[in-house]
């Protein structure tokens, strides 16, 4: 939902992890994880400007994630700082969500929170299933 002209103002770049599934081994299933789901960090570059808009890139192609995406947040850092400039193919980046309490937070961010605690509620009440 990121406004055009938003990429035209300063960004500024960090790294975050997220918990995501890698792979399934039936034999590690049990009742917290039926599916045997096995688990391990993705690593992201992510965005973000003055309103609180977020872009994300994932980090795969290194034998050391997380230092790549280190170096790279720092990398685009100091392009933003020299050149005042994100980088290419920026407008390309998936759009995370905002920062929480941020001005894009409480103008739709917020708003698509509400949303999906309502759809979990709702599949709740209904045995799990919307």
């Amino acid at each position: 939902m990121t406004h055009p002209q938003a990429l035209q103002q300063p960004w500024t770049f960090h790294v975050r992890s997220d918990i995501v599934v890698i792979g399934q081994n039936p034999e590690m299933a049990d009742v917290d994880n039926p599916q045997g789901h096995q688990h391990g960090l993705l690593w992201y570059v992510q965005g973000y400007d003055t309103y609180g808009n977020t872009r994300e890139l994932a980090v795969l192609s290194s034998n050391d994630p997380e230092a790549a995406a280190h170096t790279l947040a720092a990398r685009l850092n100091t392009r933003m700082v020299k050149l005042g400039k994100p980088p290419v193919g920026f407008a390309l980046w998936p759009q995370g969500r905002p920062i929480y309490g941020s001005e894009a937070y409480v103008d739709y961010g917020q708003a698509a929170d509400l949303a999906l605690e309502r759809q979990e509620d709702d599949e709740a009440r209904n045995g799990g299933y919307f």
